[in-house]
């Protein structure tokens, strides 16, 4: 309503740690970019659709960033310029990402920085989840638009 856009912006921490100032305006996802994070890796082994996925970008030589958190994962798509984060769950390995604490934040940052989310088996942006229990817990996929689009290919799928 006010003719600004959302963006997502970078600071620091300068001067001795004790002054923050904006090192980046604004952070910007590329369409696309060869770098894959999956998270929780043992759905895999009961996800048929997510082991292909993972499997595909190994072939297609993606290259991984993996630290076991969203949060740094994520980020390193905004100091790269794109790539995907996944985090899927399946029957055995369940979901760990809290909508309310984790997704939802920074789904909101990725998508202000023109990147995508959707939740992991729905076609449909994490931030329009309703926040009805404080322990939600979800799979998502973020990043890049066309990252995020092959993911969708694969997951979607019948």
């Amino acid at each position: 309503g006010d003719g600004q856009s959302d963006i997502t912006f970078e600071v620091t921490l300068v001067k001795d740690r004790s002054h923050w100032e904006v090192s980046r305006p604004e952070v910007i996802l590329k369409p696309s970019k060869k770098v894959f994070a999956p998270g929780n890796l043992r759905a895999t082994n009961d996800n048929a659709k997510y082991d292909a996925l993972v499997k595909h970008w190994i072939s297609d030589r993606y290259t991984l960033r993996y630290s076991g958190g969203m949060v740094p994962d994520v980020y390193h798509m905004f100091a790269k310029s794109g790539g995907v984060f996944s985090n899927v769950s399946s029957e055995k390995a369940r979901a760990k990402l809290r909508l309310l604490y984790e997704v939802a934040a920074m789904g909101l940052l990725v998508e202000c920085a023109d990147g995508v989310t959707t939740h992991e088996f729905e076609d449909k942006s994490v931030l329009d989840f309703v926040v009805d229990d404080l322990d939600r817990r979800m799979g998502v996929c973020f990043g890049s638009k066309d990252e995020v689009q092959k993911y969708k290919d694969f997951m979607f799928s019948k």
